[in-house]
Order: structure tokens, then sequence, then C-alpha cells
């Protein structure tokens, strides 16, 4: 076999072979990328030139907007959305906290403060609820006055004890209450040597 060199088309052996000159025609091809082009480029012109026909057309067709109205990107005025409720609550129930549990004024004009829940608590316990004078004498207990309408619909009399219970003899007893006899407490096992 003898050497053939490079860009040496057809065979040596067979003379009459070569490349056939009508299957491609390249004129044809390039009239056809070119139109494509010319296509692809006028349908990008036409596009943006109806986009911009819309803006304007809706630029000119806004409604009417009331001067009330917020203008475009200003934020809403509080409260706004609660995006993250978790936080927030979890926020608010420290500051509550922090609230009840330490001294700060209430109106430092007038001289009132707030003092420690804890701290509050004993303080009513040690001096009672305070009352005005004028009811002090219809007061029970914690210097409060005992009146008001029970969960019965009884009235309760201010500055007495409850009558209405069984020491007062006013409470209501069904008959098959008063026929049976009150039932004795069990006596209470001991242990083997007198414990309990």
């Amino acid at each position: 076999m003898s050497a053939q060199p490079h860009g040496h088309s057809h065979n040596l052996d067979n003379v009459d072979v070569t490349h056939e000159h009508g299957d491609i025609n390249v004129r044809v091809i390039l009239w056809f990328v070119g139109v494509l082009t010319a296509i692809t480029i006028a349908i990008q012109i036409a596009m943006w030139g109806m986009f911009r026909g819309l803006q304007w057309y809706e630029r000119s067709n806004e409604p009417y907007v009331t001067p009330l109205a917020r203008p475009t990107g200003q934020p809403f005025p509080e409260p706004t959305l609660q995006t993250t409720p978790w936080s927030d609550l979890r926020n608010f129930r420290a500051e509550q906290h922090q609230y009840l549990h330490s001294y700060g004024w209430v109106d430092e004009k007038l001289g009132i403060a707030r003092i420690p829940i804890d701290k509050a608590k004993q303080l009513l316990l040690q001096r009672g609820i305070p009352v005005r004078p004028e009811l002090a004498s219809e007061t029970d207990g914690t210097h409060f006055a005992a009146s008001g309408e029970s969960s019965g619909g009884r009235s309760l009399p201010a500055g007495g004890a409850d009558k209405s219970g069984p020491a007062g003899g006013g409470a209501f007893v069904s008959p098959d209450a008063a026929a049976v006899p009150p039932t004795p407490a069990p006596a209470t096992p001991r242990k083997p040597g007198g414990g309990l």
C-alpha cells in the first residue's frame, strides 16, 4: 500500500471514485442560516416593541388612586403581621417575668411604685386587704366586706358569719338524707405492736 499525503481525497487504486459535488448546496445552507437569523432578530424586536407598548398602555390606564393611599414602598405602621410568634411569645414572657419580679415606678410624680409580686403577697398576708373606713365595721377576717351572693342564689350578709351552712341550721337537707343516720368514720388499722 502506498503512502497517501494528507488532503488527497481520492483512492489511488480506484481513480474513478470521488465525492459528489451535487449533494450539498452550500448556497442554500447559507441562505437558510441567514433567513433564520433575520427571523430571530425580527421576533426579538417585535417582543421588545410589544412590551414597551404594554407598559405605555398600563401607565396611561392606571386606576385613580386616592390621595389618602399610602405611597408605594412605605412600610405599614405598627402593629404589623407577626412573622415569628414563638420568639415574640418568649420575649413577652421574659418581659412580664422581669416586670413582676422587680421594683420600679408606676408614676414617679405621684410616688406610686411597684414591688415584686412575692413581696406583695407577703405584705398582703401580713396587713390584709385595705378597706375604706366606712366599711371597716362590716368586714370579716381579711379586712374585706363579706357580702354578696353565693353560688346557690342566697344572699351573704355583710359583717356576720354565713348562716346558710349546717352551723346556722339554714342548710337545705333532703328528706332522704334526714332519715339516714350519719356513718361513723372507719377505724384506722393498726400495725402489730401498736403503730399506725
